[in-house]
């Protein structure tokens, strides 16, 4: 098959001939790229094309075969809606196959590969000693990307933000960003809006700050701003966080102040004064100014903890040697997860985010593998609207474990599956609690454990399982 032609003069579109529903056109939002393929030609230039789990009648302006796909970005004219075709996927060799070749032979268990680094790390240390400490502060790095059993689910979604995964991102976010000043400038410049919103306040009401009280309302107010960006860094704010985050600590530093009207008239007018810096559409400037300095420090940050960040950093100061070489298959590895997900994004299959558990003396992977909910039509079951997530780990001990994840507005479905009786009985005893815990907003909680076989349990089963790989095989049989 020819691969699709990219000529210059020639308009390259396909254009859907019926109405769109409202599934399909949250499908084809303006300016999103969509994957299509071709499901069937037609007559003349009518065709026939898929586009996620919808069957879409299209006349194209570009000359298409059964079974051709092709990348387009969706565009909204006062002739309807048109996909412009951006690329081709040609049957020959494609750069995504090139890299995976690369890396994929490393494609090992991350709980595996950072153990294997952190062991040639403390070999290192033993060998040849570590004066400045460098070695241990990078084991200490290392141990910052394993989940910790208790975990808050804060705490597990920041784990997941530094898994590594997201790193080109990161570094296109920060390439392209606005430059941003200083928080703390940005802080310092934002409580002086609001002591200036509080003042006006009382002399509508008739009264006057003397001088010592305007110092020390001053004093209240930066320290209770700067604790709230505190608690806010490394996120990713907006006006609504930074209004929750300020209302409890600002009224307990008024709270703070002697008794009296001043104190009731500033507590009593704190709502609407946040209300005037943070409640506009947009937020006032200062707002602004702090919520973009927040968002610029906070991509710092999390690039600094970034996993892939941090074997980057390792690998430039380590000298050649067995911990070098570790931390470059654990690079590889990371970067193999990080092109097979760009396959499974090929037919919209998911990812997978792998995290290293404790495992007695040793690290275990967890296997997390996430799906979107696909579009609901009418007629179909409901649960094919379930957001669905899979969780596969294999424990020394416990053996290895699977649990499927369903959620909609209306309920949560877990079905755990075990290899062994006694861990099966451990977890029904603890079924009723869980299932209240999972039972918020309302939802509707079902829970299931069942004992089944290794196959049933297996992770090769979901990682391997991603048709672009089906269609594009890795190994090269021409040599």
């Amino acid at each position: 098959m020819e691969p699709l032609a990219i000529q210059a003069g020639v308009s390259q579109t396909v254009r859907p001939v019926l109405a769109l529903d409202a599934n399909l056109s949250a499908v084809l939002r303006e300016g999103r790229t969509v994957a299509g393929e071709v499901l069937q030609t037609l007559d003349g230039k009518s065709i026939l094309i898929g586009v996620g789990r919808h069957r879409v009648p299209a006349d194209s302006d570009v000359e298409l075969a059964p079974g051709q796909r092709f990348l387009a970005r969706v565009e909204h004219t006062a002739e309807g809606t048109v996909l412009k075709v951006l690329g081709h996927r040609a049957d020959g060799e494609s750069k995504l196959l090139g890299a995976l070749r690369e890396v994929v032979g490393d494609d090992r268990p991350v709980g595996e590969l950072l153990e294997e680094l952190g062991a040639a790390l403390r070999k290192a240390v033993d060998a040849a000693g570590d004066a400045d400490g460098k070695l241990a502060r990078l084991v200490k790095q290392l141990g910052e990307h394993v989940f910790v059993p208790g975990a808050t689910g804060a705490e597990l979604a920041r784990l997941l933000a530094r898994a590594g995964l997201d790193h080109e991102a990161l570094l296109s976010q920060l390439a392209h960003a606005a430059p941003a000043g200083s928080s703390a400038v940005a802080a310092g410049a934002f409580s002086e809006a609001l002591f200036g919103e509080l003042r006006a306040l009382l002399s509508a009401a008739g009264a006057q700050l003397d001088n010592e009280t305007q110092v020390k309302l001053r004093a209240l107010l930066e320290a209770a701003v700067r604790d709230a960006g505190a608690a806010l860094a490394g996120g990713r704010p907006d006006a609504a966080d930074l209004a929750q985050a300020l209302t409890a600590r600002l009224r307990a530093a008024l709270a703070a102040m002697p008794e009296g009207a001043t104190r009731d008239a500033l507590l009593e007018g704190l709502t609407g004064a946040l209300e005037r810096l943070l409640g506009g559409a947009p937020p006032s400037r200062p707002a602004l100014a702090w919520l973009a300095a927040l968002e610029g420090e906070g991509q710092l940050l999390r690039l600094e903890h970034n996993l892939k960040a941090r074997l980057l950093g390792l690998l430039g100061a380590l000298e050649p040697g067995p911990e070098r070489e570790a931390v470059q298959h654990a690079l590889a590895g990371l970067e193999a997860e990080q092109l097979l997900n760009v396959a499974r994004k090929e037919f919209s299959e998911g990812w997978h985010l792998a995290l290293p558990v404790p495992d007695g003396e040793h690290l275990a992977t967890a296997h997390l593998f996430y799906r979107d909910a696909p579009e609901h039509e009418e007629g179909e079951d409901a649960d094919a609207e379930l957001q669905r997530m899979t969780l596969t780990v294999d424990l020394s001990r416990l053996g290895p474990l699977r649990a499927e994840l369903g959620v909609r507005d209306d309920l949560v479905a877990l079905r755990l599956v075990v290899t062994q009786q006694r861990v099966a009985e451990a977890l029904l005893a603890g079924v009723e609690e869980l299932r209240e815990r999972l039972s918020f907003g309302g939802r509707q909680a079902r829970v299931a454990v069942v004992v089944g076989t290794r196959d049933d349990t297996a992770v090769d089963s979901l990682s391997q399982n991603i048709r672009w790989l089906r269609e594009h095989h890795l190994m090269d049989l021409e040599g």
